[in-house]
């Protein structure tokens, strides 16, 4: 399997719009963060687990990540979406189990995830909360820029401990 692509990353605007735009805006900046850590490498290096004892590889965060998107699907009203976490006996991570012959299934998987996201909730409110749940919509998003932007971290040790790259 050839390298993966690395996206084109636009900074979030410094002067958003609204609330809304400003948090949409900044969760694709951390989603395609994500991807450029991933950009150029081959699905050999997306599993290295490069920071021992640490089970964690950038392919094994793209699908953990994968699975953190389902917390808006919440508000599509179809059942939550494990696209790995249900498949790989004690994965209950998405960390565990990642092997190179699935990379690129796994990073349509991620982008199916996302995309199912943007769908789900397109027409919200900031305010509405998840059906049966207690979290709003405004809360999910700052939640998962959060959680992405930790993980993002860690996506730079482990691309810099594979063949030295650093970045933003």
């Amino acid at each position: 399997m050839p390298p993966w692509m690395t996206p084109e990353r636009r900074e979030p605007s410094h002067e958003p719009v609204d609330e809304r735009t400003a948090l949409e805006d900044r969760l694709d900046y951390q989603r395609t963060t994500l991807l450029v850590k991933c950009g150029g490498l081959t699905p050999d290096q997306l599993v290295q687990q490069s920071a021992p004892p640490s089970n964690i590889s950038l392919l094994g965060l793209v699908r953990h990540l994968s699975g953190v998107e389902a917390w808006f699907h919440g508000y599509d009203g179809r059942p939550d979406h494990q696209f790995f976490w249900n498949y790989v006996p004690g994965a209950s991570d998405g960390f565990s189990g990642v092997t190179a012959d699935r990379a690129d299934d796994d990073l349509a998987s991620y982008l199916a995830s996302v995309e199912r996201s943007r769908r789900a909730v397109r027409d919200r409110a900031l305010d509405d909360v998840v059906p049966g749940e207690r979290d709003t919509l405004r809360w999910i998003y700052l939640h998962l820029i959060e959680e992405y932007a930790r993980h993002n971290g860690h996506a730079d040790i482990l691309r810099e401990r594979i063949d030295g790259a650093t970045g933003e």
